[in-house]
């Protein structure tokens, strides 16, 4: 159950509460595709920033931000199955794009799978392009200026 006690905070790559917030985006965004994250794929997140969502030591949100000149990708964003539709997707958007703000970023962007479009807009994203095939499933590119 989600409780005023959620805590968003930026961890370290290699962290035990970053492998823990690697076993959530596991299964919920590769299991049910049956695709697995490589180590390869995983070692090059060492640059990157991950933030995570808990409730005491329960893992329940995660995304990674990838820095990219005036923009940040958000990338890799997952929420505990039985807390979708609790609002702490959202709550853990406003954190990435609070801390992209603040260490300077003028734009964030991710790709959405499709089932996650009407999420991101209800956010105040844009589409932008076409759709794309990426982990074999349709993604389209969505951004949100942060100024």
């Amino acid at each position: 159950m989600l409780d005023d006690n959620v805590v968003f905070k930026v961890v370290t790559y290699g962290s035990p509460e970053y492998i823990a917030a690697t076993a959530l985006r596991q299964a919920v965004l590769r299991t049910p595709l049956g695709l697995t994250f490589q180590p390869e794929e995983l070692a090059q997140e060492k640059d990157h920033i991950h933030v995570v969502g808990l409730q005491g030591s329960d893992m329940l949100a995660t995304a990674s931000l990838v820095p990219e000149g005036e923009y940040c990708k958000m990338q890799r964003v997952a929420v505990k199955e039985n807390l979708r539709g609790s609002g702490l997707g959202s709550q853990m958007v406003k954190f990435c794009e609070a801390y992209a703000k603040s260490e300077g970023f003028e734009w964030i962007y991710c790709h959405a799978r499709d089932s996650a479009v009407n999420f991101y807009l209800k956010n105040q994203y844009t589409t932008e392009g076409d759709y794309f095939e990426k982990c074999t499933i349709p993604h389209i590119l969505m951004k949100k200026f942060l100024r």
